[in-house]
């Protein structure tokens, strides 16, 4: 228990030590981004794996579990923990959903809500709904001349009303700028940046 303890606070010295320019203490960082919890959740989501496999031989999932539990522990001793792997294998219909179904939907479901919010504070991606200047907007598809997410339709009724940030998401919220609860509903603009139809 006393190594266990000891292993959990090398590890978030570890995962905190290029956050402090946030302003926040260590308990603070990690409850904002539920980083304890989700450790938690990673955890459960490995014993399930194993449990699954006790009574099911499949090769891909053999895989996928070896996988997960080898970028498991790589984040855990990692500088700055990089969840992003976890939020492609965790997004809905992807592998955990594939390898886990009913089982592990609950869990699946948790883990995801929180790398998505973490990984969604890391850079812009299309369909983030954010806010700057109490204005509300939507981060739109890559462009074909353009390889970046970054450009926001603002929700209004302007026609096209859209703002570049590609590149910018450091400046975007230094200004002030904010990634919304991403249940928010917009009035002018769909949640993928397209008009809404006037309803006759």
């Amino acid at each position: 228990m006393l190594a266990a303890s000891l292993k959990t606070n090398i590890m978030f010295k570890r995962l905190f030590q290029k956050h402090k320019s946030d302003g926040l203490s260590k308990i603070e960082y990690w409850k904002k981004w539920e980083i304890l919890e989700l450790f938690d959740e990673l955890h459960k989501a490995e014993n399930l794996l194993v449990d699954i496999l006790d009574n099911k031989n499949d090769d891909e999932l053999i895989k996928f579990k070896d996988e997960f539990i080898e970028e498991l522990y790589e984040i855990q001793g990692d500088n700055v923990a990089d969840f992003t792997r976890i939020w492609e294998w965790f997004t809905p219909t992807k592998e955990w959903e594939l390898f886990c179904g009913k089982q592990g939907h609950k869990l699946g479901i948790n883990i995801f809500r929180i790398v998505d919010r973490w990984k969604r504070n890391q850079d812009f991606i299309t369909g983030t709904k954010v806010m700057l200047n109490d204005e509300f907007g939507v981060v739109l598809n890559k462009t074909s001349d353009n390889d970046m997410f970054g450009q926001i339709r603002w929700d209004t009724n302007k026609e096209n009303d859209i703002e570049d940030w590609r590149g910018l998401f450091g400046s975007f919220l230094e200004k002030g700028g904010q990634i919304i609860n991403q249940q928010h509903q917009f009035t002018f603009i769909n949640d993928d940046g397209t008009t809404k139809k006037a309803s006759s």
